[in-house]
């Protein structure tokens, strides 16, 4: 798998010299090293709650091994998901290192638009979140490039001190500004969120910054039961980080280049 994926990408580089330099080649066969010549998927899952379950598992332990470009297929690859499941593998899908949607020909349709006005809605949100973030995946890839720290990472990789966080694989970090916890079951309202005490959380839609115990307990956290309903993934940005966003809706990344950021500055304690 390595060997197939650098080919193409040394091929494609050397076939379009000055135009192709950072060609895009998927595979889902890989080993170490195969970061260098393109991006990951986990193959050919399905549209379940347990494959959208298992699915941050997966990517985080590719993480681990310096793979960061990777994804699971939106929606599932086989079968059929229920608007429901859907609207829930696009919010987590939107804050995965590869997003993408991908299904067997004999699936049923499921671009948004098919499940309805309202389900829609909710599945534009996400995209429009991770759009709206691109600057910041761009330079997270950036330093896993030339730092390989990971771009999605396990918390404790960014707490080493907190040892109730070394088994947790259901919630995870964007670089080390963005706490995400996907919703991963049917008819959730609320769910547990892991907050590390050594920094503060703001809620990304509300902007309101989480409650805490004890501020400053660096081998600490606390679990505190959060509001998920259907329109809501639980997303948070660390105090002491300042997020760049473009919030212009576009037909394209390109039409994006010169728009303006929004700063969201997340005061520390």
């Amino acid at each position: 798998g390595l060997l197939f994926h650098a080919a193409t990408s040394e091929g494609l580089t050397l076939r379009n010299k000055n135009q192709n330099e950072r060609p895009f080649v998927l595979s889902r066969s890989f080993f170490a090293g195969s970061q260098k010549y393109g991006a990951i998927w986990t193959g050919d899952n399905e549209s379940s709650w347990s494959h959208l379950a298992i699915a941050s598992p997966m990517l985080l332990s590719l993480n681990i091994a310096a793979l960061s470009f990777v994804g699971a297929d939106v929606g599932g690859f086989f079968g059929n998901p229920d608007a429901e499941l859907m609207v829930r593998w696009m919010q987590a899908g939107a804050y995965q290192p590869f997003f993408r949607g991908h299904a067997h020909h004999d699936s049923k349709r499921r671009e948004p638009w098919m499940f309805g006005e309202e389900w829609m809605i909710r599945m534009r949100k996400s995209a429009m979140a991770r759009y709206a973030l691109l600057s910041y995946w761009y330079t997270t890839f950036y330093y896993a490039g030339i730092t390989g720290m990971p771009v999605m990472r396990s918390l404790w990789m960014e707490y080493p001190l907190i040892e109730d966080v070394y088994s947790i694989d259901d919630q995870y970090l964007i670089g080390s500004d963005l706490l995400v916890k996907p919703i991963t079951a049917p008819g959730i309202t609320e769910i547990e969120v892991i907050f590390p005490l050594k920094d503060n959380w703001y809620d990304v839609d509300s902007l309101i910054e989480v409650s805490a115990e004890d501020r400053n307990r660096y081998d600490q956290i606390q679990v505190l039961k959060v509001h998920s309903g259907i329109d809501k993934i639980p997303v948070y940005q660390r105090g002491g980080s300042i997020i760049a966003r473009k919030l212009r809706l576009r037909r394209s990344t390109k039409t994006m280049t010169i728009d303006p950021y929004t700063l969201y500055i997340a005061l520390d304690s």
